[in-house]
């Protein structure tokens, strides 16, 4: 047996509490004083106004006693409400409510937050558990709480601009499960699973849907954002992709119905075409400047489902980077430097040098340095600020600079010596390679690497922000270049994204990024949600409507016993058998 509202402790304490407390009060007896009087007709009303109490030295009316402490423990134990669990069905209901953006068509969301209440109300307490799966994972009724609360939080929610997120809670209910009690996993929405999820279910869990949704009709949604390197060669502009879908039963959407904005001033039609894709079509919009700018996606007519209907990003900053060279590398770098559009050679206050080391050329500037092989044993040599984690900073490098892609093992062979890369903390940025590298004995200099090795080793120095192609809900973060990608912030300003880990934004809105007032601005891009399509595998896993038997709660009864118990004391009270 277990109790909905108390656990055991509160309850026992409940008990013996009342019990102490009723004794106490059994002991209180009413005494009369001796008052003088002038005359007896005035005998009765002293009897009514001067009672005294005081304890007796002896307990009597036990039956009395009895009789109130049972009445008093049955309302007790009605509130803490017991819970008989029948041993013979010992499953666990799981009761997943779908809060994504496809939940917001219609009167999906209320539908399916009816049907929860109603089944919720049906199980046993003490085995069912209701989760909340919009942008993050939460309880939203844990095992043993009234349903009463679930109704309370469930007033303050409603559907997330966000993609479905069953499938990652499918998969750690199947990563952690309840050891071979059968759990019964009720979905309460249309989000999509995949058949391949469902394999990975156990044996124990049973997976099934409650109702099937109405199938989404008339809308027509952006499904794809995303900034590329500009088709014109330009470095400093971009082009933008714009993909849009709609349902199967609305036509295509005109493109007077799409609004085309770069921080609020529409874009020019004339930097505008369009494109047939598969299952829609697409936008591409050319040569937008690099500057950082918010650019916006609105569809002007209204469909079933608003949360797809605009979207944003931030532009890139692509600064030209201002390089000094030394005249003594001119003939090894001066090629690979001339054709990357995002340099300009200088020949004072640069952002970066490339010189032999021990030249003084550039001053203190983050450098790119070639020594020799006999002065140095690694064969790139990372130098950072003292401020900075060393570990970290590696990581970092290593995948920006490109060295994975270099073929360390032909480098080895050819000069005789292990290729290790290291790092060190300074006084400033600094890269420290091989100057034998350069030379016409190994294939470094004319392999394709070469020129991609020499940009992002610049970058990297010159700590240029990275930037990212596109940001969506539901999608890790992906720099599309070598720089410093900046950390996710919370509004405290403390890192929210793990180390090592690429952080997944949950929902569509704006991102805080360290480092200033940067923000990078989410969207909600998911065809499955767009076009309300769902894997027909998920359809023959047999996710049927769940049958719940309703479970009988013994509080009414208690109730009833002790409205029975208080008749029959005041029976005995008007027959004179109590006091």
């Amino acid at each position: 047996m277990s109790f909905a509202n108390l656990s055991w402790t509160a309850v026992l304490a409940g008990l013996a509490g009342l019990a102490a407390i009723l004794f106490a009060l059994q002991q209180l007896r009413t005494r009369y004083r001796d008052v003088t009087v002038v005359t007896t007709l005035f005998w009765k009303q002293v009897l009514d106004e001067a009672p005294v109490r005081k304890f007796r030295e002896r307990f009597r009316h036990p039956l009395a006693y009895a009789l109130i402490l049972a009445i008093c423990s049955l309302v007790w134990l009605a509130f803490a409400e017991p819970r008989f669990d029948d041993a013979r069905e010992g499953t666990f209901h799981v009761l997943i409510l779908d809060g994504s953006a496809g939940m917001a068509a219609g009167d999906r969301f209320q539908s399916a937050v009816t049907e929860l209440e109603r089944h919720v109300s049906r199980l046993p307490r003490s085995r069912r558990q209701v989760i909340w799966s919009g942008a993050e994972l939460r309880p939203l009724l844990n095992p043993g709480e009234h349903e009463l609360l679930l109704s309370r939080r469930l007033e303050r929610l409603s559907p997330e601009a966000s993609p479905a997120s069953v499938e990652r809670l499918l998969r750690q209910l199947a990563a952690s499960p309840r050891g071979d009690q059968a759990t019964s996993v009720v979905v309460f929405g249309d989000a999509p699973v995949r058949h391949q999820v469902l394999e990975l279910m156990p044996a124990s869990i049973a997976v099934k849907r409650a109702a099937d949704a109405t199938p989404l009709r008339g809308n027509t949604g952006i499904t794809a954002l995303g900034v590329s390197d500009a088709a014109s060669g330009a470095w400093d502009r971009v082009d933008v992709l714009v993909d849009l879908q709609a349902t199967e039963d609305r036509g295509g959407t005109p493109i007077g119905d799409v609004q085309l904005a770069l921080n609020g001033q529409a874009v020019p039609a004339a930097a505008v075409t369009q494109a047939a894709r598969s299952g829609g079509r697409a936008l591409i919009v050319s040569d937008l400047p690099a500057e950082g700018g918010l650019f916006t996606v609105r569809l002007a007519s209204g469909d079933s489902l608003r949360l797809d209907d605009a979207a944003s990003i931030r532009l890139p900053t692509r600064p030209i980077l201002k390089v000094l060279l030394s005249r003594s590398l001119n003939a090894a770098l001066f090629p690979v430097l001339d054709v990357d559009p995002g340099v300009t050679l200088v020949s004072a206050d640069p952002d970066v040098v490339i010189r032999r080391a021990g030249e003084a050329v550039g001053g203190d500037a983050p450098a790119l340095e070639f020594v020799g092989a006999a002065v140095q044993p690694q064969a790139f040599l990372l130098t950072h600020p003292d401020s900075l984690d060393s570990s970290i900073v590696f990581a970092q490098a290593v995948t920006d600079i490109g060295l994975k892609q270099i073929d360390a093992m032909s480098l080895a062979q050819e000069s005789g010596r292990p290729v290790e890369v290291s790092i060190r903390a300074g006084s400033q940025w600094g890269f420290s390679v091989w100057e034998e590298l350069l030379s016409e004995q190994y294939n470094f200099t004319r392999s394709r690497a070469f020129p991609l090795f020499v940009a992002n080793a610049l970058r990297w120095l010159a700590s240029t922000p990275a930037w990212y192609p596109y940001v969506a809900a539901g999608r890790p973060l992906v720099t599309a270049s070598a720089g410093d990608p900046a950390r996710v912030v919370d509004a405290s300003g403390r890192a929210i994204d793990p180390v090592g880990v690429e952080f997944v934004p949950p929902r569509a809105g704006e991102l805080r990024l360290g480092g200033g007032d940067r923000t990078l601005s989410v969207s909600l891009l998911d065809p499955g949600v767009t076009v309300g399509s769902r894997d027909a595998a998920m359809e023959r896993a047999s996710l049927a409507p769940v049958d719940l038997s309703p479970d009988t709660s013994l509080a009414t009864w208690l109730l009833v016993l002790a409205l029975i118990l208080l008749a029959a004391e005041w029976y005995f009270f008007q027959m004179g058998r109590l006091p």
